[in-house]
């Protein structure tokens, strides 16, 4: 997942990355997951933006040991 997260934030376009959230929550198949892809994706959303205006922008294998390890902290707060 976390591979995927982080090809999403470098290979895609703010614009592409929205689309792709958009499709997440209207293909969501409850409304709990609704919610859940709605705060998720505003968060990746979130994250694009600041990537985008870094100087330089950070490669994609230090983003998914990032994200790698915030989804690892994330599982252990359940």
């Amino acid at each position: 997942m976390a591979s995927q997260i982080a090809t999403l934030l470098t290979d895609s376009d703010l614009e592409e990355l929205q689309e792709v959230v958009k499709r997440w929550i209207m293909e969501a198949p409850t409304e709990a997951m609704k919610h859940h892809y709605t705060q998720f994706g505003a968060k990746l959303i979130e994250l694009k933006r600041q990537i985008s205006s870094l100087p330089v922008q950070p490669q994609r294998e230090d983003l998914e040991v990032a994200i790698s390890m915030m989804l690892k902290l994330a599982a252990q707060r359940r």
